[in-house]
């Protein structure tokens, strides 16, 4: 029996056609043919469009400026074009010289707004998520104890837990992935660049949350045993990126 928390009232949105777009939607790269999931608003802090940190495994770092399509690409008159990747990370963190680059890229959004509100109300007992504008730090830590972690994507909607979870960096991949036990933080293929957070409080409107990362897949890639999750903290530096909180 799953530890998480993985409960839907309503089944509306993240796999529909959505503006604004918001952590969790489905999106598509028409290039790699992979469904994934919309993780964490941004804006660069040189200025410039709004967009999300999603999982460069979805996009193809060979070819920045691929576009991405919101909720999937449509043949004739596509009207799905929701903009384009700026891809300079690894789609293969178990196997890249530079151990630099992290499984991040930016989708740059167009034809679309953006929120950087959260649904938890997917989540049992939760609110509407209000994204803090400071992530949880992990750059300098082996691991770190949260009070609670929930994620939003598109193939499972809400999983987590309420109780205090260890997340524990694991240095056999590239950028900065910490780990957690797939039964507190259940995941499948398609949730891939979703938003991963902890809840700080809530009151009777809101709960407010801080990011902890994106999804970007499980391990052992076969039968998987844990949820991997790049740090927040490292995808912005990587990319000089601020969280956006308004819409």
């Amino acid at each position: 029996m799953l530890l998480a928390l993985t409960v839907v009232l309503v089944f509306a949105g993240l796999r529909d056609r959505e503006n604004p777009v918001y952590p969790g939607v489905q999106i598509y790269s028409k290039s790699t043919g992979e469904i994934c999931s919309a993780g964490i608003p941004v804006y660069p802090k040189s200025g410039g469009s709004l967009g999300f940190i999603i999982a460069s495994h979805c996009t193809d770092p060979s070819g920045p400026g691929n576009n991405v399509y919101q909720p999937i690409f449509s043949w004739g008159g596509d009207n799905n074009w929701a903009g384009f990747s700026i891809d300079r990370g690894t789609d293969n963190p178990n196997y890249e010289p530079d151990r630099s680059k992290p499984d991040a890229a930016v989708w740059v959004v167009a034809n679309r707004d953006v929120s950087g509100k959260v649904p938890l109300y997917l989540c049992l007992g939760l609110k509407q998520g209000v994204l803090r504008d400071k992530p949880v730090m992990l750059d300098d830590l082996n691991f770190v104890i949260l009070a609670n972690i929930y994620k939003i994507g598109r193939s499972t909607y809400c999983t987590g837990t309420r109780f205090p979870i260890t997340l524990i960096r694991d240095d056999r991949f590239s950028g900065k992935i910490f780990t957690v036990p797939i039964t507190s933080l259940y995941v499948e293929h398609g949730d891939s660049g979703g938003i991963v957070v902890t809840v700080d409080s809530c009151d009777a409107t809101y709960c407010y949350v801080r990011a902890v990362g994106t999804i970007v897949g499980g391990t052992p890639r076969d039968a998987p045993t844990y949820t991997a999750i790049q740090a927040t903290d490292y995808s912005l530096q990587y990319y000089g990126l601020e969280i956006y909180t308004g819409g």
